[in-house]
């Protein structure tokens, strides 16, 4: 027990530690240009993920997988140019009003968002850790319609609690996942509203879908949303474009209404077309085809039955 709680004090002072230092940052590059900081802390992280050998094998294994045509020296400048715009990320989030207020974007399908928002039908916007999801919401917001979101909460409690209060600048809702935060989402679009959700990360358990030509463990739970409410599913890209010093935005055609497998599967084709048109947007760094090997059996109906369970969807009834 005293192991334990010296154990917890100290995640929790470098938690707070790395929170500090992020903090730091943000207050001594308040009057940085967002652009050239982006850059300089963009380069700073490639060199770094490099010098990592557990971010680098991840990268190599997963290139392995769905380009294994790559030699090591193109696989090493994709691992340096992802992790760039990771560090991109990083800097957006650190001064995240700022990048609300001044960021500069070009937006297509924004007459489709606006229209299904007035109708009250709802969406569901499905995007990816791919450029900045937030400049989309940003979009939205600033012609009128108010998008939430719902995440998974930082691993740092207390960059989370932060977040909590800097995302919803960009958009409400902002929902937590776990039941009750399904629930929410649920609520919210079943009300007309919009909501967005990345769904690009593995979630053990879930139906097995093609993603860059590999089986990989995809929830369905936006699918299975969009079809209980009526809601539209909108698969939604935010590109960076750092040569313009801006965010190319895209609220592509909705995905027709379909068993939640197919539906996901033209979702992940969607997410598929980004990567393969720039593949340093994509966050490289997920275990996105890992999976257990018990579950590469598509053939187990009692586990699909799970599988398709483990979404998070409340039952019909809402109990």
């Amino acid at each position: 027990m005293r192991r334990r709680r010296r154990d917890s004090a100290l995640i929790r002072a470098g938690e707070w530690l790395v929170y500090a230092l992020g903090r730091t940052f943000a207050a001594l590059t308040r009057h940085v240009p967002l652009w050239p900081l982006e850059g300089a802390f963009g380069a700073l992280c490639g060199l770094v993920v490099l010098a990592v050998p557990g971010f680098r094998r991840r990268v190599e294994q997963n290139l392995t997988l769905v380009r294994p045509a790559l030699d090591a020296a193109a696989r090493r400048r994709l691992t340096r140019a992802a992790a760039a715009q990771f560090g991109r990320l990083m800097v957006e989030y650190a001064h995240f009003p700022r990048f609300v207020s001044e960021t500069e974007i070009r937006a297509e399908g924004l007459d489709q968002l606006a229209a299904i928002a007035r109708s009250g039908r709802g969406a569901v916007l499905v995007t990816a850790h791919y450029g900045n999801w937030e400049a989309a919401r940003v979009a939205a917001q600033r012609a009128g319609v108010e998008c939430g979101i719902i995440y998974r909460a930082f691993n740092n409690r207390y960059i989370d609690r932060r977040a909590m209060i800097v995302i919803p600048r960009a958009g409400r809702p902002v929902l937590q996942k776990g039941a009750s935060g399904m629930r929410a989402f649920l609520q919210h679009v079943e009300k007309g509203g919009v909501a967005m959700v990345l769904v690009d990360q593995r979630n053990s358990g879930a139906p097995l879908i093609p993603f860059l030509g590999q089986p990989a463990e995809t929830v369905t739970i936006a699918a299975e949303l969009a079809r209980r409410t009526g809601a539209a599913l909108i698969p939604t890209v935010a590109r960076r474009n750092a040569a313009e010093r801006r965010f190319d935005v895209s609220f592509e055609p909705e995905i027709p209404h379909a068993p939640p497998r197919e539906m996901m599967a033209e979702v992940n084709d969607r997410i598929g077309a980004w990567i393969e048109a720039d593949p340093a947007q994509w966050f490289w760094f997920h275990r996105r085809w890992k999976r257990r090997a018990t579950m590469r059996r598509e053939g187990d109906t009692r586990r699909g039955k799970r599988a398709n369970g483990a979404s998070g969807m409340p039952p019909a009834d809402g109990a």
